[in-house]
């Protein structure tokens, strides 16, 4: 999915989600999209989708955390880290 594709996409104001990258665009309202749970305006899922059309992994993979972080799936990875963390630093003080 192309930059002009979607722009036609939200000028078609389609209440079909959209597809880019294995992320799921859906239009809720006149500037509120809802990629994989997360809400963006329009300038922000705009951006997602050139990243996510970018051919370096560095840009999809920053569109990826943006898009974790606005539906909450980072912050419970980083939860999951620290319970990690602190589980490894109370085993190896108690040996």
């Amino acid at each position: 999915m192309s930059v002009s594709q979607f722009q036609e996409w939200v000028n078609r104001r389609s209440n079909l989600p959209l597809a880019v990258k294995g992320h799921t665009f859906v239009m809720k309202g006149d500037n509120v999209f809802i990629v994989d749970g997360g809400k963006f305006i329009y300038e922000d899922a705009l951006q997602l989708v050139k990243l996510l059309n970018s051919s370096s992994p560095f840009d999809q993979f920053n569109a990826s955390l943006m898009i974790m972080e606005r539906n909450g799936a980072l912050r419970l990875i980083v939860l999951g880290l620290v319970a990690v963390i602190i589980v490894v630093v109370i085993f190896l003080a108690r040996r």
